[in-house]
């Protein structure tokens, strides 16, 4: 009986002690091999590459746009842009880069794929398909760009995609593209999260880097006209309005090439496929006062560029026969209340203009009387008018004779 209760005891014992021993395995295991994310390796993304020309979902129309061949995605690309940054996109002046009406026409051939269409785009039914695509704008993508590639085959799941620089796209007025031009396709901007890690499969075109993939982010608020890049003939830059602003006639443009002294202050991709070389743009949530150094303003031809001032001149013509000054001397103002002792000097201009005595005068050059002191022969400054019954005083500008000495004695 004992050795019975004994067995039964140890297989108890047995079985508790494997029990904790699974569940210290468990811990064990979990804390030497946690989750990517508390190891520091981040999740992996996938993007499939998707190259000009070609499409990685079933399409929804024919190309209704041109993807460009002569573009590759700039080395300072590879960050986020704001939709409405100059730059962001190219084109060709007078010439849409997609075809509004063909899209529209295309879509409405297939009500089935009008009504996926629509409900990818948040439309309330296919009949807002041509007042919706009538406010997009045809444009290229100057850099490669994350995204999303939405099919027309209903419920499928869309592609993460990088589209290559030179894709055409339609723009909405935030400046986001929505559509892909060579297919029809809704797209959306959808750049990996933080924490991931993004890996990409598919054909590597000529020029791809993981590290030069844009992310584009949609404008604060609705603008009328962005500024594109001719990229190749004259590279020069252009403002297109956004939406149609011709009653849908893709055939007119409104298109305005700017003049350099019209440039923006700043431009996403500087110096690259033939931009100007501005400052770079700032990035979504930076302050461009405090990023972007203001334009340096034009001055009119032969005046100088540095930050000295300029000299002043005068408006006053000058004396041909003033005589030069004496820097040394430093002539001081008269006393406007003096009145000469001599009435007959009242009318001829004093010689010397009389000091001031409440004024600082400074040290005299050699042969001059001191400060606040008379010069010779003439009365001191604030003398009362002289007394009727005095002598008058000789004139100064007469020859006297010289002093007679006094007779001898006897």
């Amino acid at each position: 009986m004992r050795s019975s209760t004994w067995h039964l005891t140890s297989r108890r014992s047995a079985l508790f002690i494997g029990l904790v021993a699974v569940v210290a395995a468990v811990v064990v295991v979990g804390m030497v091999s946690p989750s990517g994310k508390a190891s520091g390796k981040a999740a992996a993304a996938e993007f499939r590459r998707e190259p000009i020309g070609k499409t990685s979902v079933p399409a929804f129309t024919r190309a209704v746009g041109q993807d460009r061949t002569d573009l590759e995605s700039p080395s300072n690309g590879g960050r986020a842009f704001l939709g409405n940054t100059p730059g962001l996109y190219a084109g060709a002046p007078d010439r849409q880069s997609c075809d509004r009406g063909e899209l529209t026409r295309g879509l409405q051939a297939d009500p089935k794929k009008a009504a996926t269409w629509s409900r990818l785009q948040h439309l309330g039914s296919a009949d807002a398909i041509p007042d919706y695509v009538g406010r997009l704008t045809g444009a290229v993508l100057r850099s490669d760009t994350y995204a999303k590639v939405y099919g027309s085959r209903a419920g499928a799941k869309p592609s993460s995609a990088v589209l290559q620089a030179g894709t055409a796209v339609f723009v909405n007025q935030r400046g986001m593209p929505v559509v892909k031009c060579n297919c029809g396709s809704p797209v959306r901007m959808a750049a990996p999260p933080q924490d991931a890690r993004p890996t990409f499969t598919g054909p590597e075109w000529t020029g791809f880097s993981k590290s030069t993939v844009t992310e584009i982010q949609a404008a604060p608020k609705a603008v009328k006209r962005v500024v594109m890049l001719e990229a190749g003939g004259k590279s020069e830059l252009f403002k297109r309005p956004l939406g149609d602003g011709k009653g849908g006639d893709d055939s007119q443009s409104a298109d305005t090439v700017l003049a350099k002294a019209d440039y923006p202050p700043y431009l996403a991709m500087p110096g690259e496929q033939g931009a100007p070389d501005l400052p770079e743009a700032p990035k979504p949530g930076e302050n461009p006062s405090e990023v972007v150094p203001p334009l340096e303003t034009k001055r009119p031809s032969g005046s100088p560029s540095g930050g000295m001032p300029e000299a002043q001149t005068s408006d006053q013509p000058t004396d041909p026969n003033q005589q030069p000054t004496d820097p040394a001397q430093q002539t001081q103002p008269s006393d406007p209340n003096q009145q000469p002792s001599d009435p007959a000097q009242q009318s001829q201009p004093p010689s010397q203009p009389q000091p001031d005595p409440n004024q600082t005068q400074q040290q005299p050059p050699p042969n001059q009387p001191p400060p606040n002191q008379p010069p010779p022969n003439q009365p001191p400054p604030n003398q009362p008018p002289p007394d009727q019954n005095q002598q008058p005083q000789p004139d100064p500008n007469q020859t006297q004779p010289p002093p007679q000495p006094p007779p001898s004695g006897p």
